[in-house]
């Protein structure tokens, strides 16, 4: 069997964990454009999906590997999102009011997007632990 093919089932259990955080991401962009600053509330929304899009994956190949590669799923997660953060306050150019506003579409963003990924771990272990 080659690497490809006993990694499949693999891909097909992230799914519904990336559409939920897809999800999340969509809801966070509809919401930007109710905000009062929406410049500053997309960029927060785009740097926090960005996050997101590498920390899934990150997760997800850090979990066939045990608790060290959960932990370093998650701290590569956790570094690609404060490049993320950074990056895309500098390129909003957001100052004052519209910072506030840029750093909560952020993290309003985060708190769901980590939970799928905590609630993948969690899955995950539980399949393993039943043999599958």
């Amino acid at each position: 069997m080659t690497q490809a093919a006993a990694s499949a089932p693999g891909r097909l259990f992230v799914l519904p964990y990336a559409l939920a955080s897809g999800l999340f991401c969509a809801l966070a962009f509809a919401a930007a454009s109710f905000a009062a600053d929406r410049q500053a509330a997309f960029f927060g929304a785009g740097a926090a999906t960005a996050g997101a899009l590498c920390a899934l994956p990150a997760v997800a190949v850090g979990a066939a590997y045990g608790t060290n590669g959960v932990l370093g799923g998650f701290l590569a997660g956790f570094f690609a999102r404060m490049i993320a953060v950074a990056v895309g306050l500098a390129l909003s150019g957001a100052r004052g009011d519209a910072a506030l506003g840029y750093a909560f579409a952020f993290f309003a963003l985060y708190a769901p997007t980590q939970a799928v990924e905590v609630a993948y771990v969690v899955g995950s272990s539980r399949k393993r632990r039943a043999g599958a």
